[in-house]
């Protein structure tokens, strides 16, 4: 089976054994990107991260491993997850939901025990309020059998991240930070679900910015 990314074709039969790019960008041509401010603070973006509110807690419900998502995304989440294991890929939810509370330490405190500057900060982690993590529609997934590229970069080049850059789609994912692209570094391991029409409109500044540099596109023909 063969899945459209970004507008060209990635079969996963051969392969497994071949690698997503790094730069995803660079594939691109002639590629009109939409800048936001990475470098200040505005009244519409924190470094160029996006606000995001905090979902409702009782729509969160766990998908394992200690993680919650909503209760939609949980559950095409889930879908996927069976999917990738009938062919030996275990996808493991490594983060989902975060409150403020848990940002605030993961940007602040990270941030002062590096000696880093906010703007450094923001490359990797968005300040509280600011987090698609709020919104109980993203996720982090790490490879169950290939634990050492955990979020991190190498991901992409594991099993789990192949298989996601190929049939996430499929299942309502799409990857937030591709590369050369946002005012955030790749991560490969970082998907928002925007399989209804509240998760399309939660996202929906952050999906208008870069329509045309998304990885792991909706399948409205298999999905919805």
């Amino acid at each position: 089976m063969a899945a459209m990314i970004v507008g060209w074709t990635w079969g996963i039969a051969p392969a497994m054994a071949q690698k997503p790019p790094l730069n995803w960008g660079d594939r691109l041509e002639n590629p009109a990107i939409p800048k936001l401010d990475c470098t200040s603070v505005t009244p519409s973006s924190y470094y160029g991260h996006l606000p995001y509110t905090e979902a409702p807690r009782d729509e969160l419900v766990s998908v394992g491993n200690g993680e919650r998502l909503r209760q939609s995304a949980a559950a095409s989440f889930r879908r996927m997850q069976a999917a990738a294991a009938e062919v030996g890929i275990e996808l493991v939810p490594l983060s989902g939901f975060r409150d403020r509370a848990v940002q605030n330490s993961l940007f602040y405190d990270v941030a002062a025990q590096r000696g880093q500057s906010l703007s450094e900060r923001a490359r990797t982690s968005a300040p509280p309020g600011y987090s698609e993590h709020h919104t109980g529609y993203a996720i982090d997934i790490g490879d169950g059998y290939d634990p050492g590229g955990d979020l991190n970069q190498s991901f992409a080049y594991t099993d789990a991240g192949r298989w996601l850059f190929a049939n996430a789609g499929k299942y309502g994912f799409e990857l937030s930070f591709p590369s050369g692209v946002t005012c955030v570094s790749y991560e490969p391991w970082h998907w928002r679900w925007v399989g209804d029409p509240d998760s399309e409109q939660t996202f929906q500044t952050a999906r208008d910015l870069y329509r045309d540099h998304r990885i792991g596109q909706l399948d409205e023909g298999n999905f919805k």
